[in-house]
């Protein structure tokens, strides 16, 4: 697994965590527009679908949008690091 996904991986997780704290995060996909979640809840495998903007766009157990500051800032410490590490 690269660096960056592993990245993405504790990134999703902690989402997951945060929104839906019964429930097992079960890793991501990369979709057209962002990012499906996929997590284990109450009622068999659920996701999300996480745009670019770090916004729910939807939740198959809420059915909401939520913006989540915390990818954004994860997105540009992903940026930076990927940044940083051309210069080697």
């Amino acid at each position: 697994m690269s660096a960056s996904e592993y990245v993405m991986h504790n990134i999703f997780n902690k989402i997951v965590a945060e929104y839906h704290p019964f429930a097992e995060y079960q890793g991501y996909a990369e979709g057209e527009n962002g990012f499906i979640v996929y997590y284990q809840g109450a009622n068999g495998q659920q996701h999300m679908v996480v745009d670019t903007e770090g916004n729910i766009v939807t939740d198959t157990t809420m059915g909401t949008t939520r913006s989540l500051g915390i990818l954004a800032v994860a997105a540009s410490f992903l940026s930076a690091f990927m940044g940083g590490q051309s210069d080697y």
